[in-house]
C-alpha cells in the first residue's frame, strides 16, 4: 500500500510538473510574441516611410535627445551618398512609434532598451539617442542580428588557403595575406549566431578541418563555440601548396556528414573560399577541377548543394580558376583588395547580400541568443526582422528593424537560461526561401563594390561571368536626394554625467551640402574653416554649461 501511495504521489508531482512548465513556456512566448507584433507595426511605419520620396518635405534640421532617435553611419564616405541620405530621411517618422513603444502596459514595463532601424546603405538609427563621440564609425550590416535577419538560419563552410604563398607581406598593408585572411574571417565568425552552423577548413598541400569539441561537423554557432574557433584560426601559419580539391572534398564533407547526424540548421548551406593563388597540387586543370566541384555540389535530385562565393586575395593572385569556380556554381567571385582588413571583410559580406537580394516574402523574426549591452543595459536578447518592399519587382530589401529587450524582464516568467534559449531558438527556426536568380540578377550582385562603407556598382569587364550580358543587364544606379544636407563634423569628448546631453551629442553642421567625392579636394581648405568654426562653437557651448 505504501508502495503505491508513493507511486501514486510521483506520478501527482510529475503532472504538476509539465503542468507548470508548460505554463511558464506559454508566458515566455506570450511575451516574445508581443515584442515581435512590436516589430511588425514598425515594420509598416519602415514602408510606408518609403513610399515617399526624398524631397523639400524631409527636414535634416535635428538635434539629438532623449526623446529622440539619432543617427550614426559606417563611415564618412557613406554620409555623404545620395543613397544614405535618403535612408535618413525617410526613416525618420519611425520616431513616434519608437517613444510609443517604450510606454509601460498596464502598468508593467515592457522590458523594451533600445529600437533601431539599419537601412541596406549602412545608415543606422537608434532610440533613445545617446550621446556619441564619433558618428561615422559604425557599420551595423556587419552586425549579427543584421545578417541573420537577411539570410535566416544557414550552414556556413569558411575554407581558407594557408600555403606557402600566404605569407607574402603587400606593401598596402601591415599584416600579410594570412594575417589579412584571419581577420576578416574572424569578422565573418561573429556575424553568425544560434540559428546557423559553421565550419573552418584550412587548406595547403591537404586539407584540414579546424575542430572544436573533437566535431568533425558543423557546430552551432553560439558565442562560446565561435569564440573557441577564433582561436584555432589564430593558430594556422602558412606551409605547403595549394590544393583546390582537397579544399572542396572536405567542405562538402563536412555538410554531409552534418546532415547525417543532423547537426545543421537545416536550411540554406554555403561555401566561402579564399585563396591567393592557383591550385599547385591536386586536380589543376581548370575544366576538370570545376567538374569535380559541380559533382560534389550535386543533389540527387539535380539541385545544388550550396552556394558557392570565391574570393581571390592580393594583387598578385591568379583570378581566372576562382571566377571560373564560382560562375560555374552560380556563386559570385570577389577580387579582393589588400589595402586592410575593412577591405576584405566588407567582401565576404557578398554572401548575405546576396541571400537578402533574393529572398523571398517578408523577413521572420530572429532571436539572439543573450549578450552584455555595450551600453550598460545589461544583459539583452535582440529580436529583429528584415524589411522588404514587396510592391516592386523583384521585391527590395529596405533594411532591419530590431528591438533589444533585457533579460531581466523574461525572469519574472522563467530564470531557467536554458529554457530562454531552447524558446528564443524555435521562435527563430524558420528557413529563407530564396527565389531562382535570374541571369542579370547574379551579374549585378558580381559588379556590386564595396568600400569604406559604401556599396556602388560598376561595370568591370573582369568581373562579368557573360561578358556579352553587359548591354543587357542594366546597373543599379542611387535615386538622387533633393534635400542632401547631412554633413557630420569631428564629434566632441563628452561626460554624460556632467554635460547636457544636446551640449554632449555630435557636434554636427545640417546647413552645409556633402561634398562630392570628386570635389572633396578641392574644398578641403573650405571644410577646415568649416571645422574650426563648429569647434569653437562646441568650446563656447560647453563654457556656457
Amino acid at each position: 500500500m505504501a508502495a503505491r501511495d508513493r507511486y501514486i504521489f510521483l506520478g501527482f508531482a510529475l503532472s504538476v510538473s509539465i503542468l507548470v512548465e508548460s505554463v511558464i513556456d506559454e508566458e515566455l512566448s506570450r511575451f516574445l510574441g508581443d515584442k515581435e507584433e512590436l516589430l511588425r507595426s514598425l515594420e509598416q511605419d519602415v514602408l510606408v516611410g518609403y513610399q515617399r520620396k526624398c524631397g523639400a518635405q524631409c527636414s535634416f534640421d535635428r538635434k539629438l535627445s532623449l526623446s529622440r532617435s539619432y543617427i550614426r553611419t559606417p563611415s564618412r564616405e557613406a554620409t555623404c551618398t545620395d543613397t544614405l541620405n535618403r535612408d535618413i530621411c525617410l526613416s525618420q517618422g519611425l520616431d513616434s512609434s519608437f517613444r510609443e513603444n517604450l510606454l509601460p502596459i498596464d502598468g508593467q514595463e515592457t522590458g523594451v532598451r533600445w529600437q533601431f532601424f539599419t537601412s541596406q546603405s549602412g545608415m543606422y538609427r537608434m532610440f533613445p539617442g545617446v550621446a556619441q563621440e564619433r558618428c561615422h564609425d559604425f557599420d551595423p550590416r556587419l552586425r549579427a542580428w543584421y545578417v541573420s535577419a537577411t539570410t535566416g538560419p544557414k550552414d556556413v563552410v569558411i575554407v581558407i588557403d594557408s600555403s606557402d604563398s600566404m605569407a607574402f607581406h603587400p606593401s598596402t598593408s601591415s599584416l600579410t595575406l594570412m594575417g589579412l585572411t584571419k581577420e576578416a574571417v574572424t569578422s565573418v565568425l561573429w556575424t553568425l549566431t544560434h540559428l546557423d552552423y559553421v565550419a573552418v577548413v584550412s587548406f595547403a598541400t591537404l586539407a584540414q578541418q579546424l575542430t572544436i569539441q573533437n566535431k568533425n561537423t558543423l557546430v552551432q554557432a553560439t558565442r562560446d563555440n565561435i569564440q573557441a574557433l577564433t582561436q584555432e584560426v589564430k593558430k594556422v601559419e602558412p606551409n605547403g601548396h595549394t590544393n583546390f580539391e582537397a579544399a572542396f572534398r572536405t567542405a562538402f564533407d563536412i555538410l554531409r556528414r552534418s546532415e547525417v547526424v543532423s547537426r545543421t540548421a537545416g536550411c540554406n548551406k554555403m561555401v566561402l573560399f579564399m585563396t591567393d593563388g592557383e591550385p599547385t597540387r591536386g586536380e589543376r586543370e581548370p575544366e576538370q577541377l570545376t567538374h569535380i566541384i559541380s559533382s560534389l555540389n550535386q543533389r540527387e535530385d539535380g539541385s545544388k548543394f550550396a552556394s558557392i562565393f570565391t574570393y581571390s586575395v592580393g594583387e598578385l593572385a591568379d583570378t581566372t580558376i576562382t571566377k571560373k569556380i564560382a560562375c560555374t556554381e552560380s556563386g559570385v567571385w570577389s577580387e579582393v583588395e589588400t589595402v586592410g582588413k575593412a577591405s576584405l571583410a566588407e567582401q565576404l559580406s557578398q554572401y548575405y547580400d546576396y541571400y537578402g537580394t533574393l529572398r523571398e516574402g517578408q523577413g521572420q523574426v530572429i532571436w539572439t541568443e543573450p549578450y552584455k549591452d555595450a551600453f550598460g543595459a545589461g544583459e539583452v536578447v535582440t529580436a529583429a526582422k528584415a524589411v522588404y518592399n514587396t510592391s516592386t519587382v523583384p521585391q527590395t530589401l529596405l533594411g532591419v528593424l530590431g528591438i533589444d529587450v533585457a533579460t531581466s524582464a523574461t525572469e519574472k516568467i522563467t530564470t531557467d537560461k536554458q529554457d530562454l534559449f531552447d524558446t528564443l531558438q524555435s521562435r527563430s527556426s524558420s528557413c529563407a526561401d530564396i527565389r531562382a536568380s535570374s541571369v542579370c540578377e547574379l551579374e549585378q550582385l558580381r559588379q556590386k563594390v564595396y568600400e569604406q562603407g559604401t556599396i556602388r556598382y560598376e561595370n568591370n569587364s573582369a568581373k562579368w561571368c557573360d561578358l556579352s550580358l553587359s548591354q543587357e543587364c542594366s546597373l543599379p544606379s542611387a535615386e538622387p536626394c533633393d534635400n542632401q544636407s547631412l554633413q557630420y563634423s569631428t564629434c566632441m569628448n563628452h561626460s554624460m554625467a556632467q554635460v547636457d546631453y544636446v551640449v554632449t551629442s555630435c557636434c554636427s553642421r545640417y546647413d552645409q551640402p556633402c561634398p562630392s567625392f570628386t570635389t572633396r579636394i578641392s574644398v578641403s581648405l573650405h571644410i577646415l574653416s568649416l571645422l574650426v568654426t563648429v569647434v569653437l562653437s562646441c568650446l563656447n557651448i560647453l563654457q556656457i554649461s
